[in-house]
């Protein structure tokens, strides 16, 4: 009898990886630039960003995307919309044509991406910024090598220089309200405010590495995840404060991390990566993406999913192994 129940058990696993497996789907984006960044400001409206300028956008929840005018040469690291006319594009330039120029700008527009101005952060230096984000009200903050640290000013349009709690790498942050936000970065970092960066505290961090940690996610105020290299997961159930390990049972970095709700998400990285709970991460698994390229990013409206990577790459996701009848089109404006 118990040996029947591990056969159904072993036929339950199967089945539900080839379901989860079926439901990315590789998209011929028509470009092979290195893609590092998708947003979506609801259920039809969303952006991708990558190397060279390439920027592409969507209003029909990605059954089209459409090639925007080139308006820059460098990459678009990230890409973020308060709403669908007012947006920020965090980008870097070149290290071979940087002369003088910082390596990091951002861009601002209040029309949708029609028109985009440029704005630089003060007294950056030479610092590359690594990533930007916002609470709901569209409080921003910046981070970036040797511990960047820059606020969004109350015009809403200029940045300054905050007291860093780390001079590691800081390579990612989220905010839990308008006053806590976590980032993450070089030698295991894991820091948090309550006052929206004017103070940080280290959080506790059971089964602490010195991995780097590259992502961070929170799907409420109280629970999130946090990825990085050498497979290491962990999880915090009360805002940021406190961490535990969670076995990933891989070596690969781990780039982005995403959950739809508290119990289903999803993690990604090099050589195609793309890993899968159901559990709130007390089990992970592996999904066969049939892609080797680096993953960036990946973000969910609802139940609906987007990663992209390396080489152009552009996977969807549709619950329930659900594949739509019409391949998204890519094209140019």
């Amino acid at each position: 009898m118990r040996f029947l129940k591990n056969i159904f058990v072993i036929i339950f696993v199967c089945a539900s990886f080839q379901q989860i497996q079926a439901g990315w789907e590789k998209q011929d984006s028509n470009t092979l630039a290195w893609l590092r960044t998708v947003f979506f400001v609801d259920a039809k409206v969303g952006w991708i960003g990558g190397s060279k300028g390439t920027f592409l956008s969507t209003k029909d929840g990605g059954k089209t995307w459409i090639r925007e005018g080139k308006f820059t040469d460098d990459t678009i690291r990230e890409v973020f919309f308060l709403d669908r006319n007012n947006g920020w594009l965090l980008l870097e330039r070149s290290i071979f044509s940087l002369g003088s120029n910082p390596p990091s700008y951002l861009m601002k527009t209040t029309n949708g991406g029609r028109n985009w101005e440029k704005i630089d952060f003060i007294n950056a230096q030479r610092q590359r910024i690594t990533g930007i984000f916002f609470s709901k009200n569209g409080f921003g903050l910046a981070v970036g090598e040797t511990g960047a640290l820059f606020g969004l000013k109350d015009d809403n349009l200029n940045w300054k220089k905050l007291s860093s709690p780390s001079r590691y790498l800081i390579l990612g942050g989220a905010f839990v309200n308008e006053l806590r936000s976590v980032i993450v970065g070089g030698g295991g970092t894991i820091f948090f405010t309550d006052d929206a960066g004017v103070s940080w505290n280290r959080a506790t961090v059971s089964g602490r590495s010195r991995s780097k940690l590259n992502s961070v996610f929170f799907v409420n105020k109280r629970d999130g995840w946090t990825v990085g290299s050498n497979g290491k997961i962990y999880q915090t159930f009360n805002g940021g404060k406190f961490w535990r390990a969670q076995y990933s049972n891989i070596e690969s970095e781990l780039t982005d991390v995403s959950f739809i709700d508290t119990a289903e998400g999803w993690a990604i990285g090099d050589q195609g990566t793309i890993l899968h709970t159901k559990t709130a991460g007390n089990v992970w698994y592996r999904v066969n993406s049939r892609d080797k390229h680096r993953l960036e990013k990946i973000f969910f409206v609802g139940k609906k999913g987007w990663i992209v990577g390396f080489g152009g790459t552009v996977l969807s996701y549709e619950p329930d192994g659900r594949r739509s009848r019409n391949r998204p089109t890519f094209r140019t404006r």
